[in-house]
């Protein structure tokens, strides 16, 4: 008899490869091929459909970063900005003049922060370049500083922002309504072939039974292990609690 695996406990990288290797043993056994191939078919394609809805909240992870990558550029602006202006408070600091050259180029490419994302990437490069001849200016001003790191982030920014635009580019339902249907699938498959076990020739089952039982061991140990080792951690912090005073 194939082991049953309390799925639902999975999480969700670790049902996709259980279902994957599981999947790949039925297809190569491909016992009972003319009444289950077209669940082994339909567990296959759901299999994919998992790595597309895994695809998709990679995509929604990688959009939370990339917005505060986003964030973290325009502060990097202001930064850089707010530096320059609080030399030129004072006409009689040596950066003065160092800083108003600095600060006439950077007002010229104007305030990043109130463009598009795009606009924004391609803005601040731009000025990039156009502060290239001033950086004996930026250095005496101590600026230099503040330029490198404006310029990083948005190197940053746009790497995260090409990801997305792969990652979002793939359509699926949401990981939790594809696991359910893969699911129903799977034990579909496997309470067939444990029947088919009950009234046919034992022997033909045995390597895809132990193969199967294999891999449902390494998840059963997986998801007694975290449990153990969730225990483990609530008890220590019930021993941390103060006991209250009488």
């Amino acid at each position: 008899m194939i082991l049953k695996l309390k799925l639902g406990n999975l999480r969700n990288p670790e049902h996709l490869q259980f279902m994957t290797d599981g999947c790949k043993l039925f297809l190569k056994h491909n016992l009972e091929a003319g009444e289950l191939s077209s669940s082994y078919e339909e567990l296959n394609g759901q299999v994919k459909l998992e790595e597309n809805a895994m695809a998709i909240e990679r995509a929604n992870e990688k959009i939370g970063e990339k917005n505060r990558a986003d964030t973290y550029r325009d502060k990097m602006h202001s930064k850089l900005f707010n530096h320059l202006k609080t030399i030129l408070y004072d006409e009689e600091d040596p950066k003065y003049d160092a800083a108003q050259r600095v600060m006439k180029t950077v007002k010229s490419a104007g305030n990043p922060t109130n463009l598009a994302e795009n606009a924004e990437s391609a803005m601040i490069t731009s000025l990039g370049n156009k502060l290239e001849p001033y950086r004996a200016d930026l250095e005496a001003a101590g600026a230099q500083e503040h330029l490198d790191k404006l310029l990083e982030a948005n190197r940053r920014f746009m790497a995260l922002e090409a990801e997305c635009r792969q990652l979002v580019s793939t359509k699926s339902p949401s990981m939790a309504t594809v696991r359910k249907q893969t699911d129903v699938v799977y034990h579909r498959i496997i309470g067939a072939i444990n029947t088919f076990i009950g009234l046919r020739n034992k022997d033909i089952y045995k390597e895809l039974v132990s193969d199967m039982n294999v891999l449902v061991e390494k998840y059963d140990r997986l998801l007694s292990q975290r449990k153990n080792s969730s225990s483990s951690k609530n008890n220590n912090n019930s021993d941390d609690a103060q006991p209250e005073n009488e």
